[in-house]
């Protein structure tokens, strides 16, 4: 930030500054919340079972060690046991269990005497077999019958104190420039960041939201004093970006982002987003993108406002790219019930998430309540289910602030007072 800082200064320099204009704000909350405690649960016992992946697992490691010369008789033993076990059996014999056990003690001797020696490459390929052996042990093992601990409602003081400072200005050239951050009662500094905008548009440097985000929101209305977990907000994948670039003209913005830190794969946003008046009403429609990796997130995103009513709304889905080899991208062997070997690419899916949300907020005079919904739904998990209603009444400076929320079974309930100045 001190680099950017300085390439602001020296660029503000060249082209002649005007004097600038510099503003100061704070914000603050009191209250107290609460948070939904749990009763005692019981938890089932889950059998030990074995898939046809992990089976295929298992034989690969018991051909890797008993063919490069390191002695795993308990290996072999469990790959023996393999026999007559057909694809898609889900039984486990204590032999599997004494062979994974008695390989595990091996490879930890192994790996000792090899280090003990110096140390070489073999520790590697020795520790990723190990993780992969006690892997299948904890799957063939299961979980015994347990019970968790009730716990109680919890109620907490919550306070916060935020001050935000921004500096503006123009250069004789017709450059506009500015910097801003925050402060809180932690004395940390947050949020700092410096751009430069002219007929060009506008570059940013410093900590910024990613252009999916600057483009499509942060999410649809939220409730309380606290924001009660923020569970309106969109997760967005996107972070850490550093620059940013934005251009805007008649309604419409484009906007685009990256970590410039990120030298491998890429960590990148790009973003659309039209504000306008429709018929009396306030509109603005975003879309965004980013690509983190392999995986890449796509948001949508929409407000209408007239009068006192604001409703928002906003869907995104998270493609996790393709699926993933394990064990490094090494192609194992699995057994047929015949007992013969075929060749498996054993691969590990990454799954899929897409969030969606509604706000409906109403204002009348002082008093605005808001009521919101949100639901996270992951390939091969059940749903996360968020809601909340509040209230908020304006006093001049102070607020006071009131929310419940839903947060997928946990009640959460605050209020206090929120003041500005």
């Amino acid at each position: 930030m001190k680099h950017t800082l300085l390439a602001t200064t020296a660029l503000v320099a060249m082209t002649g500054a005007a004097a600038a204009d510099w503003s100061i704000s704070a914000t603050g909350r009191v209250g107290l919340l609460t948070t939904e405690g749990s009763a005692a649960a019981d938890v089932d016992a889950v059998a030990g079972a074995l898939t046809v992946t992990d089976l295929g697992t298992l034989q690969f490691l018991g051909d890797d060690n008993a063919g490069n010369g390191t002695i795993y008789d308990a290996a072999v033993t469990a790959d023996a046991a393999l026999s007559g076990f057909g694809v898609g059996a889900t039984n486990v014999t204590t032999a599997m269990i004494t062979g994974m056990t008695d390989a595990i003690a091996d490879i930890e001797a192994d790996i000792a005497a090899d280090q003990a020696a110096g140390g070489s490459d073999a520790s590697v390929q020795l520790a990723s077999d190990l993780a992969l052996y006690q892997s299948l042990l904890a799957k063939a093992r299961g979980t015994a019958a347990s019970t968790t601990a009730a716990v109680a409602d919890a109620t907490t003081a919550i306070n916060r104190f935020r001050i935000a400072f921004k500096g503006t200005g123009e250069t004789d050239g017709g450059i506009a420039y500015g910097i801003s951050g925050r402060m809180e009662q932690s004395n940390s500094a947050t949020a700092g960041s410096q751009f430069v905008s002219g007929a060009f548009g506008k570059i940013s440097m410093g900590d910024l939201d990613g252009a999916d985000e600057v483009a499509a929101g942060g999410g649809v209305s939220g409730v309380g004093l606290s924001g009660l977990s923020d569970t309106n907000d969109i997760a967005y994948q996107s972070s850490g970006h550093n620059l940013g670039y934005e251009f805007s003209t008649s309604g419409m913005t484009f906007a685009y982002s990256q970590d410039t830190a990120v030298t491998t794969g890429s960590n990148s946003a790009m973003g659309l987003k039209y504000s306008g008046d429709m018929g009396g009403a306030a509109v603005t429609i975003g879309l965004g993108q980013s690509k983190v990796g392999n995986a890449t997130q796509t948001t949508m995103s929409a407000a209408v406002s007239s009068g006192g009513l604001t409703i928002k709304g906003y869907t995104s889905t998270n493609d996790n790219g393709p699926a993933v080899a394990v064990n490094n991208g090494t192609v194992m062997t699995a057994h047929t019930a015949a007992g013969a070997h075929v060749a498996e690419a054993a691969a590990v899916a990454n799954n899929d998430t897409d969030q969606t949300a509604l706000s409906i907020s109403y204002t009348m005079d002082a008093l605005t309540a808001t009521a919101f919904t949100r639901t996270v739904s992951t390939t091969g998990a059940a749903d996360q289910d968020f809601s909340g209603l509040g209230f908020a009444y304006d006093m001049g400076g102070v607020s006071l602030k009131a929310g419940v929320v839903d947060n997928n079974d946990q009640q959460l309930v605050d209020f206090g007072l929120s003041f500005s100045f």
